[in-house]
């Protein structure tokens, strides 16, 4: 059975975000649902009918936790092989696709729930707008 890796930042957003379409996908394929730990996991996995693994992400930019999550993500995507992996939110988005590239998973996709670059100026936008680029080069197909 192909296996597909969903990752968001924080719980919330799996829970949300793809509140039903996690259960609909797991009659077709392996679902693995990934986020920062948090309770909302435990209530996914029963509700969606999903396993769910925890890897700690940063909402904001911290590049000493960005890299142990980044590292973190490699060893899981390592571990579950999955053919496809799907990120829904921007550090998720950067964590999850770069892993996806330095992993060899096939199909790398993100789409983007919301842009943070267009409320910000200066440096902090021109860092954000580069990561937004980075995520692109790394994912095989984006979605916005």
């Amino acid at each position: 059975m192909i296996k597909i890796v969903k990752t968001s930042t924080v719980p919330i957003s799996l829970s949300v975000l793809l509140k039903g379409q996690l259960k609909f996908l797991s009659k077709y394929f392996e679902i693995v649902g990934v986020s920062s730990p948090g309770p909302e996991l435990g209530e996914i996995a029963r509700r969606e009918d999903v396993r769910v693994q925890e890897v700690h992400m940063e909402r904001g930019i911290n590049p000493l936790k960005d890299a142990v999550s980044l590292i973190n993500m490699v060893k899981l995507l390592r571990k579950e092989r999955p053919m496809i992996i799907h990120s829904i939110t921007p550090k998720a988005g950067l964590i999850s696709m770069l892993a996806g590239w330095i992993t060899g998973v096939p199909i790398r996709m993100h789409t983007f729930t919301g842009l943070i670059f267009p409320s910000k100026t200066g440096v902090l936008q021109k860092l954000l707008i580069m990561m937004d680029k980075l995520l692109c080069f790394a994912a095989t197909n984006i979605y916005p």
